[in-house]
């Protein structure tokens, strides 16, 4: 975007400038030599007329305030021409003399009325009632405090110059005019806040209103001077500030331009910069001219007393109004800080803080919502917030009154109400049974919740407490409470440190993978394995995989673990499709919950599969039904997985979340029947039907059936009989480490 130019405003301002320039030439030249009274007037008329086409220039760039603005401003400067050039006349053709003329006198006050305008009339943003007060106040101040200085030197001025009558009343009109315009533009600038773009105009405008004062007080000192006229020899100064202004209004637009062409620069600025030093400065200006009045003079006059008295009722209002605002604020930090945003709800600390108080028998539950995670990733963040107030709402009714209800976390809600309640978490937990309703439809999602009770010096750690019962619900599942016990603390101690010696055990690689073949019926060759990982501490028993592989879910530690036998199982698979070629084993490794919502989980597969060798096919990722049922970003996970040209392996199917829809939606490869279904195997319809029916729809959509935990021969037969072609479980074999795998490809052991 082409830049405006500045050219046309400097020209201008030059001009105005060289104009300036030659009126002082002739005021110098004046007081040397004798020379006619209007000498000056030519060049004010100059002037004045160049300031004309400088604020033509500066409305021309403008936005449409801005341009109305400034073309008011040219107005103005149209009338001082005409009563310049009216002057001129009357002293040239009618009488030459130093007193200023009705008319000429009218059109300074029409243009000095046309300034006020111009001023007042700019728009201020809309402000609350409480800043619309205050604003008000120090615009009080600023007009009172300019009031007194104005009235006391106007008033204390000796000035025998001005003729009485008509002509002095004018004058006098014509400085009160000025000065109030000059008053309003420091207001609009510094007190009201004209805007970024407007207000370095008005700080160059505002001393022309002291051009008029000055001219009333100078006016005895260059009466000597017949050509040195106050009013001509001010037209020049105030020309020149107006072209000054209408450039820097110019730049100001042009800067504007070329800016919103350019990224958007966030800037922060000190608090300083809210507020305005203006009503403070023109209140230092008064005492300082009080001071000096009453060291001069000894008192001071009536005048000067009741201004000052008026001044210091508008000052100790506004400080006043100021105390009052900063109490509301410290009120609505004090409620922000202890407050949630989003339900309005108490916070964690103001939840910790009020249970701090107790001492009485007090009781403490704490729940969160089950899957919230997975459906804010479905619903999006809007929903998922409505969701959490819904949930707010929802809490609030299990109690009363006098309990405390708060968003401690995300989705983690705080209970605290008096007394021994030990039924508050299963109360929480039935009632989130019933659908919640949000934005227009039901949702129905559940809560697992925990609780603690006590009295006297336990209170304050009841948080703690109901928050270990939380987890240790969390451990059994979802949909339930737990009370505390003493038994909780010491489990939540032994997991927290389980999971110390989990990490360590991944850096010193205490950790190993196991086997379990996957035969085909009825040969019992080996077709696959599973990868099954065990955990050796060093100089300490075998921890069964029950044990560590729920801490390290609970923990995260379970990315770095799945991590581990990613990477193992692959470089094994590798070895046996190099020394075996396509009839080498699948592996079946296992991943849980927690892996597929993490979005590296595709990126890390490809990367081990690249890093061995190994092809796709040759691994199958097993993940369990509970894990994608609520679909979301599990879901596409898995979808990302089978592009990569893996399997995947449904574990335990008919236990979880059984859906022949998800057989649709997921794209599994494999259904593994669980073990319960295979124990029921007698011979009877009725206790075969599951297995029987689990069989036929493998069959029927193209999927591979492997029947999990088959311990004897006549389970085995009966598989075989049923349809299915794979099976698993102690009596073809059980979990051996690698070597023993590579054994047994090489050497087949026959099934009994």
């Amino acid at each position: 975007m082409t830049r405006p130019s500045l050219r046309p405003a400097t020209a201008v301002l030059a001009l105005t400038a060289v104009w300036l320039l030659v009126a002082v030439a002739f005021g110098v030249a004046g007081v040397l030599m004798p020379v006619p009274a209007w000498l000056l007037w030519p060049s004010a008329i100059g002037a004045t007329g160049t300031a004309m086409l400088a604020c033509r220039i500066a409305a021309a760039t403008g936005q449409p305030v801005i341009s109305a603005f400034w073309r008011r401003i040219t107005a103005t400067m149209v009338w001082l021409c005409v009563g310049s050039v009216l002057q001129l006349g009357h002293r040239l053709f009618i009488a030459d003399t130093e007193e200023l003329t009705p008319a000429a006198g009218a059109c300074f006050a029409v243009a000095a009325a046309f300034g006020m305008m111009a001023v007042v009339r700019l728009p201020h943003p809309r402000r609350t009632w409480r800043a619309g007060v205050a604003t008000g106040l120090d615009m009080a101040i600023v007009v009172t405090a300019a009031a007194i200085v104005f009235s006391h030197f106007l008033w204390s001025a000796d000035n025998p110059a001005i003729g009485g009558g008509a002509a002095t009343a004018a004058f006098l009109m014509i400085v009160m005019i000025a000065g109030s315009a000059a008053v309003a533009a420091v207001i609009k600038a510094g007190v009201t806040g004209a805007g970024p773009v407007l207000a370095p105009a008005l700080w160059t405008l505002t001393p022309i209103g002291l051009l008029s004062p000055a001219a009333w007080i100078l006016t005895p000192v260059l009466a000597p001077w017949p050509h040195l006229d106050p009013s001509v020899a001010s037209l020049p100064v105030a020309s020149l500030l107006v072209s000054a202004a209408a450039w820097v209004q110019a730049r100001t637009n042009t800067s504007g331009r070329a800016a919103a062409a350019q990224p958007t620069i966030v800037r922060r600025h000190g608090a300083w910069r809210s507020i305005s030093v203006v009503p403070y400065l023109a209140v230092a200006a008064v005492a300082t001219m009080l001071t000096v009045v009453t060291v001069r003079n000894g008192y001071l006059s009536s005048g000067l007393a009741c201004g000052s008295v008026v001044l210091t009722v508008l000052v100790v209002t506004r400080q006043l109004l100021a105390l009052l605002d900063n109490a509301v604020l410290l009120d609505r930090l004090d409620s922000q800080a202890n407050h949630d945003d989003l339900t309005g709800l108490p916070n964690r600390r103001l939840f910790t803080s009020t249970l701090a108080r107790r001492t009485a028998p007090t009781t403490v539950a704490v729940c969160d919502l089950d899957g919230f995670a997975a459906l804010n990733d479905q619903l999006g963040d809007e929903t998922g917030d409505a969701l959490l107030r819904a949930a707010a709402e929802r809490v609030g009714t299990v109690t009363g009154r006098d309990a405390v209800v708060a968003r401690l976390l995300g989705d983690e809600f705080g209970l605290l109400v008096p007394g021994g309640d030990t039924l508050l978490a299963e109360r929480l937990v039935l009632a989130f049974r019933t659908p919640l309703r949000v934005d227009s439809r039901d949702l129905l999602v559940t809560v697992t919740a925990g609780v603690a009770t006590g009295a006297g010096d336990e209170v304050p750690d009841l948080l703690r407490r109901a928050e270990v019962a939380l987890q240790a619900a969390k451990y059994t599942g979802a949909d339930r409470s737990r009370e505390h016990s003493g038994a909780l603390d010491a489990t939540a101690q032994h997991h927290a440190e389980l999971a110390a010696a989990l990490r360590r055990g991944l850096e010193l690689g205490e950790f190993r993978l196991l086997y379990q073949p996957i035969v085909e019926l009825p040969s019992g060759a080996v077709t696959g394995v599973e990868a099954l990982v065990r955990w050796q501490p060093t100089d300490k028993p075998i921890v069964s995989p029950a044990e560590f592989i729920p801490v390290a879910e609970h923990s995260g530690l379970i990315i770095d673990l799945g991590a581990w036998i990613l990477d193992q199982a692959c470089a094994d698979a590798a070895a046996w499709q190099r020394g075996h070629g396509p009839s080498g084993p699948r592996v079946n490794i296992n991943v849980s919950a927690r892996q597929l919502l993490d979005p590296d989980l595709p990126g890390l597969v490809a990367s081990a599969l690249h890093r061995h060798g190994l092809d796709p096919d040759r691994i199958t990722i097993e993940i369990t039904e509970t894990a994608v049922f609520a679909g979301g970003a599990a879901l596409e996970t898995v979808r990302e997985l089978r592009e990569l040209g893996v399997g995947l392996a449904l574990d335990d199917f008919g236990t979880g979340h059984s859906s022949l829809t998800l057989l649709r939606t997921c794209p599994v490869t494999t259904l593994k029947v669980d073990k319960s279904f295979i124990d029921d195997l007698n011979g009877t319809a009725e206790q075969e039907a599951i297995a029987s029916s689990l069989s036929t729809i493998a069959s029927t959509l193209g999927l591979r059936a492997v029947a999990e935990g088959v311990e004897t021969r006549d389970q085995a037969d009966r598989l075989h009989a049923l349809g299915y072609r794979y099976a698993q479980g102690y009596y073809f074999a059980r979990p051996v480490p690698a070597a023993d795998i590579a054994a047994l490809l090489a050497d087949p052991v026959p099934v009994p």
